[in-house]
């Protein structure tokens, strides 16, 4: 971060995104954390860096999540976003932000909120489908609200395999919505 500073590299959104979005939350408030992405967001999409204006904008919404935020709020957030990525011809980051929304609006009423289309995340049982890890986590997390433990348990039983490294917090979030054991959260956290 040193030379970061020194170079007044501070605004960059790549540096924005790997600092704000995986190391600070950690040490510093959520809103903090929000408010940098928020700003990497539009940084990114005005440089054309669509991507990096999409990885900004999931961690702003998975941030916001777990920050307590009202979801109301975070809905429209994502829709906003949808917004913005259907304008650059984004098809990968809206699918993911649809799936999001879909996760969202089950928190919130289940599903009453939903009022877009769905999004198209492929066969779940081909490997290749770069969704499928993450559709496999947001079913494990709706199942969750939704009451359904056995499909809970199911759906983590999907992903678990796709998930790679045990010590990923993403596992750590499964064992957690499937009532598993977490043997040592300090291994997921640090």
């Amino acid at each position: 971060m040193v030379l970061v500073e020194r170079f007044d590299m501070k605004e960059h959104p790549s540096i924005v995104f790997d600092f704000y979005g995986r190391i600070a939350w950690r040490f510093h408030p959520f809103q903090v954390c929000i408010d940098h992405l928020r700003r990497a967001v539009e940084t990114a999409l005005s440089r054309g860096s669509n991507d990096m204006g999409f990885y900004c904008s999931i961690f702003v919404v998975v941030t916001s999540i777990h920050r307590g935020a009202k979801l109301a709020s975070v809905l429209k957030e994502i829709d906003y976003y949808l917004q913005i990525f259907d304008t650059h011809k984004s098809v990968v980051p809206r699918n993911y932000l649809l799936l999001f929304r879909e996760t969202v609006s089950v928190m919130i009423d289940n599903e009453q909120a939903k009022g877009t289309e769905e999004g198209h995340f492929g066969d779940m049982n081909d490997p290749a489908n770069k969704l499928r890890e993450a559709v496999y986590f947001h079913k494990v997390i709706q199942c969750f609200w939704r009451g359904h433990k056995d499909r809970c348990r199911r759906y983590s039983e999907k992903c678990m395999p796709i998930l790679g490294p045990k010590g990923q917090f993403n596992s750590c979030m499964l064992k957690f919505y499937s009532g598993e054991k977490v043997e040592d959260v300090t291994a997921y956290v640090y």
